[in-house]
């Protein structure tokens, strides 16, 4: 009985989230490759929205993720969890020569290599994580490698604050967290694979520990004023 109202619950839960990333128009923000991430790079042509658009079969979709081309992604939602299940990828093909034309060129085939590079049945994680009044939507690939989309696009000068980033250590992690190069006086925040928030805190130092003991088992996403969004798992 506890495990069938489990799974009834956990059912719930993510038909609560699908909504939210289907009536959401997203716009790509960030690539993390190796734990190294990749802002995405200004181009003389408007960003492209990135959208979820419904296949004739439940719990299917199409999900392009757009940059200059296009990487359209057939996808099976996983019932009772944050993940789905690739089913089929492309990618178009023309070739930017605008401004910054290196950066954009070789971002864009790191979009296309997020979902190409993988197998038919490879499954991802995503997150959704509330960011000022909108949203951030984070999908993870098998080898940890991660793509970020928020529901608002950045202006320029958003961009440029959107660059900074911090180290964190260790990953995974156990009873305690080290964050290095953050300012003082921030808002640190840490949400649960669901969105849920279950630590705010500030921080007091360029370097600083936090207490991730009591955390369950899982994956958790750190927000902090004017700084990149960071993964990370409690084991």
């Amino acid at each position: 009985m506890k495990k069938a109202l489990f799974l009834i619950v956990m059912g719930i839960l993510s038909q609560a989230q699908t909504p939210d990333l289907i009536s959401t128009n997203w716009y790509i923000s960030g690539i993390t490759l190796n734990n190294q991430s990749i802002s995405t790079p200004v181009m003389d042509i408007p960003l492209g929205m990135s959208s979820f658009m419904a296949s004739n079969t439940s719990n299917n979709y199409i999900f392009t993720s757009k940059y200059f081309n296009s990487a359209p992604v057939s996808i099976t939602f996983i019932a009772g969890t944050n993940t789905f299940s690739k089913n089929g990828s492309g990618c178009t093909l023309a070739y930017y020569t605008g401004t910054n034309q290196v950066a954009v060129n070789s971002y864009d085939q790191k979009n296309c290599d997020m979902f190409e590079n993988t197998p038919a049945g490879t499954i991802y994680s995503y997150q959704l994580v509330p960011n000022g009044t909108g949203k951030t939507l984070i999908i993870t690939a098998p080898s940890g490698n991660k793509i970020s989309y928020n529901s608002f696009i950045l202006g320029t000068a958003d961009i440029k604050t959107q660059k900074k980033t911090f180290k964190a250590y260790p990953n995974p992690v156990h009873e305690s967290l080290t964050l290095e190069g953050i300012k003082k006086t921030l808002s640190i925040k840490i949400y649960d694979a669901s969105g849920k928030l279950v630590s705010e805190s500030r921080s007091t130092g360029e370097k600083i520990k936090l207490d991730t003991g009591y955390l369950p088992k899982g994956q958790y996403i750190i927000a902090i004023d004017t700084y990149e969004t960071y993964a990370f798992i409690k084991e």
